[in-house]
């Protein structure tokens, strides 16, 4: 009986596949469901956990980013090497389209909400960090909702995967 051999080129596409899908619905699992809540119950003051959860946030996102990279690679190579447009694949693909599309536009207004922080603290000095510019519930509240559709699509994927 002949034993056949593992397709390694297969199986580490498809690792860095999973890898970054994990390290990203980890992530914001891991930050969504853990950290924001346990600062801002325990930390006295709640402009700094806002801040702590920004400066968090900000490089999860840059994280995100380099998973968004790795997906989109890895899913290339696949679905040109090994799958087919079935309805499942289409699911997964447009889920991971979504998370990316997420990303790229929270990364980005993240680094905006940054840099207008580090202008308002350089022209104003230490009043720039009393008025803390970084607080915006709007923005916030948005954050929080597309950070729950990117788990929403992760899972999917994962899914599907």
């Amino acid at each position: 009986m002949e034993t056949p051999i593992p397709n390694f080129y297969f199986m580490g596409v498809q690792f860095l596949h999973l890898l970054a899908l994990s390290v990203w619905v980890g992530g914001i699992i891991l930050i969504q469901g853990v950290m924001t809540p346990t600062l801002f119950k325990s930390l006295p003051a709640q402009p700094m956990a806002e801040h702590l959860v920004y400066e968090v946030s900000l490089k999860f996102h840059h994280i995100t980013l380099f998973c968004t990279a790795t997906l989109i690679i890895t899913g290339v190579i696949k679905f040109l090497r090994w799958e087919n447009l079935t309805p499942w694949n289409f699911i997964r693909y447009a889920a991971i389209c979504v998370m990316s599309l997420v990303s790229l536009y929270m990364a980005f207004k993240m680094n905006q909400k940054k840099q207008a922080f580090l202008l308002s603290e350089a022209s104003e000095g230490e009043e720039g960090l009393q008025q803390e510019p970084l607080r915006n519930n709007h923005f916030n509240l948005l954050s929080g909702k597309l950070m729950m559709l990117s788990l929403v699509c992760g899972v999917t994927a994962l899914l599907m995967a």
